[in-house]
């Protein structure tokens, strides 16, 4: 009998693939070789084989199991970028997971020097180490997005404009040239244009069919390019538009009627909107009285579970958006106007659906009892921080004031309330945040006008003080009846991570900054959709709560029964985000705001080190910018070139967190938001 070819008889990758895909049955390496009448002396050689299949993305549509892990094949998957750190690395999440796993390429393939939000790309998964985040090496790119791109002319590091162009996003790196220079002009220092990024021949990227977009320094440009960078929705789509207003008209008729069966009516307790100036989405309301044993807090939550169903269109732009977005000139809201500004707000004078904390306190802010239930209320009146604070100080407000249509003890005892429940919290160890914000005021034509600090006033920790009582009453009534909610969770500081940001999580877990054991968001349901998943699930748990004796209507959204992960990864996602673009238009309104300061001193404050250079604060705005070591006198010959070095780059400047420097500003980039600094010895 003639001897089998060790060559031709092998399957191909072709003929593998088909195989593989043709069934459902778990196979291993022999089932492999009897189907292809191999002996299993080719073991090895197919392994092989289906190790290069794995690589080149061959197997990423195989069903789920069909090959058996013992085989020992790479983990293959593909990931779509979603964001690009500041330190250029790209994040995103497992395409095909269905909890949408988080990933981070450590490791770039080839054929992807500039990764870019909504690429596709063929990743090999490291290990899984027990984080629900993976790390992975890019194997090649699948798909390049064809999303435009916002870019500007690009800068040398002496501010001159060159011959090239650079995405305002600042986490792209790199310069493009254009791709046809002969059709298209370059666009003069200071416009901005859409294009997108098209493969030239040689591999290299160039931007392609450049449409003038407006200038960078443009009034409201700066929120617009930050829109635009991290790809965030600003309208609405007609469905969801529709249903907002059908919604307005629901709560327009529900005005001044009797409250619902299934609803405490609170309407006669004067509940009160605390808030800033500039805001149009109210979604808490406070109000407190003195009992023998300490004080008695309602805080009353809009109810926008109640109009927005668990997969209506309002419910897919909200989840998609994720939350809120305020940025120094306008806001992108979560949910239509028509909702978010109007039906759902908790506008004074107008009856509103509610949920509410009814919480008994002692003097030392023990919690005595507490509950949620379902209401209707009415705010008594909308308060500014700023005056609350004055009529807390005894300053006199105008006459027509809505200060002065409340009991005369009302403020006086919401505040002797905080300051019971701030005991507690000092007593569980809560940690003291300060909060690094600043305000931004414009002139008439939109244009930045100054960097203020912002304020914090008593009335501000009354307000927080209360919300995180309701947030952790809901908390332990989501845990103790195993509601499924998107817990928040902040791990304590170790010496790998001194500072881990707080997120969430699909399984409680403890808030090392607020000393609970457990805690959710559950106070602004108009502005973060984990506030409305939360109110979803405690809402079905109030109606089962009803009995039988009592008209309990179907909860509009019954709750998942099984962890959500994917809606835990996606809402840390769209909160990473709202916060990067919120820096961002900060960054590029401060660099056109500094343009009249470019080649004078200007003051800093360091913040941190890297091996890029001194991170620090701009003193006069509060945005953040970079240092290099390049920028700092060269006495520990850091910057040399000769041979010895290697042996003085291990010497850094010796400079604390906090302390106040100097520096030239060379440059600014308005339509990166860039500001690029120099120490006085070397701007010359």
């Amino acid at each position: 009998m003639p001897g089998r070819s060790e060559v031709a008889a092998l399957p191909s990758s072709a003929a593998l693939r088909a195989f593989l895909l043709d069934g459902v049955v778990p196979v291993g390496l022999s089932d492999m070789l009897r189907a292809f009448d191999r002996p299993i002396r080719d073991k090895a050689r197919l392994k092989s084989i289906l190790h290069d299949m794995a690589l080149s993305g061959d197997l990423l549509d195989l069903p789920a199991g069909r090959l058996k892990t013992s085989i020992g094949l790479p983990e293959t998957a593909r990931a779509r970028i979603t964001h690009i750190r500041n330190d250029g690395t790209p994040c995103g999440i497992l395409a095909d997971a269905q909890a949408a796993t988080p990933v981070v390429i450590t490791t770039r393939a080839p054929d992807l020097p500039y990764p870019l939000p909504g690429d596709m790309v063929l990743v090999r998964l490291r290990p899984a180490c027990g984080a629900r985040r993976r790390e992975a090496r890019a194997e090649r790119l699948l798909v390049r997005t064809e999303e435009a791109l916002a870019f500007s002319r690009a800068l040398g590091a002496d501010g001159a404009p060159l011959d090239q162009l650079w995405a305002c996003n600042p986490h792209i790196a790199g310069t493009f040239p254009l791709a046809a220079p002969e059709q298209h002009a370059l666009p003069e220092p200071g416009e901005v244009v859409m294009a997108t990024l098209r493969q030239m021949p040689d591999g290299t990227l160039a931007a392609d069919s450049p449409i003038p977009y407006g200038r960078a320094a443009a009034a409201g440009m700066a929120s617009q390019l930050s829109l635009l960078t991290h790809a965030i929705p600003t309208s609405f789509s007609a469905e969801a538009e529709q249903e907002g207003q059908h919604v307005a008209e629901l709560a327009a008729a529900g005005h001044d009627q009797p409250a619902p069966a299934n609803r405490c009516d609170l309407r006669s307790l004067p509940l009160i909107t605390l808030d800033d100036e500039t805001a149009q989405d109210f979604d808490d309301a406070i109000w407190a009285e003195a009992t023998d044993t300490g004080f008695h807090l309602v805080i009353a939550i809009a109810d926008v579970s109640h109009y927005v169903p668990c997969g209506s269109a309002l419910d897919v732009e909200a989840r998609t958006r994720g939350t809120s977005i305020y940025l120094p000139d306008r806001t992108v809201p979560m949910l239509p106007p028509s909702l978010s500004a109007n039906a759902c707000s908790l506008r004074p004078g107008q009856d509103r659906l509610c949920l509410f904390a009814d919480i008994q306190i002692t003097h030392e802010g023990q919690i005595l009892g507490s509950t949620i239930g379902r209401g209707i209320m009415r705010s008594a009146a909308r308060l500014t921080y700023r005056d609350a604070q004055a009529a807390l100080d005894g300053k006199a407000l105008p006459a027509t004031h809505p200060v002065h249509a409340l009991p005369t003890t009302l403020l006086p005892t919401l505040m002797a309330a905080s300051h019971a429940l701030d005991k507690d919290a000092t007593k569980r160890g809560a940690m003291r945040l300060d909060e690094d914000a600043w305000a931004i005021t414009f002139h008439p034509d939109g244009q930045p006008a100054a960097f203020l600090p912002r304020e914090r006033l008593a009335t501000h920790d009354l307000v927080a003080s209360f919300m995180i009582a309701a947030n952790t009453l809901a908390a332990r009534i989501a845990h103790e009846n195993r509601l499924v909610v998107p817990f928040r969770v902040h791990p304590a500081p170790t010496a790998m991570l001194p500072r881990p940001a707080a997120r969430y999580s699909a399984v409680p877990g403890r808030h090392y900054g607020l000393g609970l054991p457990l805690y959710i968001h559950f106070t602004s349901p108009i502005r973060r959709y984990a506030d409305l998943v939360a109110h979803r699930a405690i809402s079905a748990w109030c109606a089962s709560r009803a009995g039988p004796d009592k008209t309990a209507p179907a909860v509009a959204c019954a709750p998942p029964r099984t962890q959500d992960y994917a809606l835990a990864s996606h809402l840390n996602f769209t909160e990473r985000r709202a916060g990067k673009s919120v820096q961002d238009c900060q960054n590029r309104l401060t660099a056109a705001f500094l343009v009249p300061q470019i080649g004078q001193n200007v003051n800093i404050h360091a913040t941190t080190t890297t091996r890029h250079g001194l991170c620090v604060r701009l003193t006069k705005t509060g945005t953040p910018s970079l240092l290099p070591w390049s920028a700092f006198p060269d006495y520990a010959r850091m910057n040399d070139d000769s041979p010895y070095s290697g042996l003085a780059a291990r010497y850094t400047p010796l400079i604390q967190n906090g302390a106040l420097l100097m520096a030239v500003l060379l440059a600014t980039c308005p339509a990166r938001g860039v500001s690029v600094l120099a120490s006085p010895t070397h701007a010359s």
